[in-house]
């Protein structure tokens, strides 16, 4: 057994987990996930990270059914504007994008647990097929890229094979280079990529994990209980938008869910969601736009006291073990990390 998994056993074993626990019992836990997929999926591959398989997944929900409470989004909302508080132990489990597979395989899990989740809405995908959001769409033409070299930002990369583990790593690493340029480069990129390669999406395990749901779809969700949000029209970095299209990629996915599911939307997950992807300018627009709660990514514990436009979430990946999970949400971030 290697130091990894003394440290997290041990975590476990001697009540640390239990003692974090306790310590943060009153401090919101926010948890996103992206997709569930199947068991038979690539473990390796970079381009699943983002996934938990569905033997994962049920785990998870187990740990959560038995040592937190979780808490609906209409819970929190409650938290918020009337200051019921929410219960000690309070997990709230959201889904970022829209996959049908959080339909297919993860609604069933969370039936079987009783446990209330979010599901938020990037609504230009809605409904459509073989589309992939611009940054997964950059990391799979990366991984099938010809050349051994490619220019990102005015510096010259070197790639590894094409179609090799080692070359869904480094294409990992060059997104979140590319990531962090202006919106307009990303376009340029995606453009030079599209000219250049062609990509397969139809094994089996792609559609899983890459479509998304349909109107009719997510209309199911929701009578099965399911609150629903927005996550823009495109998944843009809004912090790198100006006014007028940071305008339109709020309202218009605001407009366009309330448009199909009859009802008012006013609940939002910034894309990408860490400290860099939205700002307060970001903040001040979703309020005025009617936005009364906003959830990031910055992989951190909730306050005791709730901040409407900045509920935190952690993001669960695939390379979390049971024990480094249960680390994670417990609040022992130097143990949970040594995963990582």
């Amino acid at each position: 057994m290697n130091l990894k998994r003394i440290l997290l056993c041990g975590a476990e074993i001697f009540g640390l987990n239990c003692f974090s626990r306790f310590r943060t019992r009153r401090r919101l836990l926010g948890l996103c996930y992206h997709s569930v997929v199947s068991d038979n999926s690539p473990q390796n591959d970079a381009r699943t990270r983002l996934a938990v398989t569905v033997t994962q997944f049920n785990k998870q929900l187990k740990e959560l059914r038995k040592h937190w409470n979780p808490v609906s989004l209409t819970q929190i909302r409650n938290a918020v504007e009337k200051n019921i508080p929410l219960p000690d132990y309070a997990v709230h489990v959201s889904f970022d994008d829209g996959y049908r597979n959080n339909l297919t395989l993860a609604a069933p899990l969370l039936s079987r647990y009783e446990i209330p989740a979010t599901i938020f809405i990037t609504t230009n995908f809605m409904a459509t097929q073989g589309q992939l959001i611009w940054a997964l769409e950059i990391h799979e033409r990366l991984v099938c890229f010809p050349d051994s070299e490619i220019e990102i930002g005015g510096v010259l990369y070197s790639l590894p094979p094409p179609e090799t583990l080692s070359r869904t790593e480094r294409s990992l690493e060059l997104l979140q280079q590319i990531k962090h340029l202006p919106t307009e480069e990303h376009k340029k990129m995606l453009q030079f990529l599209r000219n250049r390669t062609e990509i397969d999406l139809t094994p089996f395990w792609k559609r899983e994990l890459y479509e998304f749901l349909n109107w009719d779809e997510l209309r199911l969700l929701r009578e099965q209980g399911m609150e629903i949000g927005v996550h823009t029209l495109s998944h843009p970095v809004l912090s790198n938008l100006d006014q007028t299209e940071l305008n339109e990629e709020l309202l218009a996915s605001k407009k366009c869910l309330e448009r199909e599911l009859g009802t008012e939307c006013d609940v939002l997950a910034y894309p990408f969601g860490s400290m860099y992807d939205f700002s307060d300018q970001v903040i001040e627009t979703a309020r005025r736009l009617g936005f009364r709660l906003a959830f990031t990514l910055q992989d951190c514990r909730n306050a005791t006291k709730l901040d409407a436009m900045r509920i935190h979430r952690i993001c669960i990946h695939r390379e979390h073990s049971l024990n480094s999970f249960r680390a994670l949400i417990s609040g022992l971030r130097n143990v949970s990390l040594l995963t990582s």
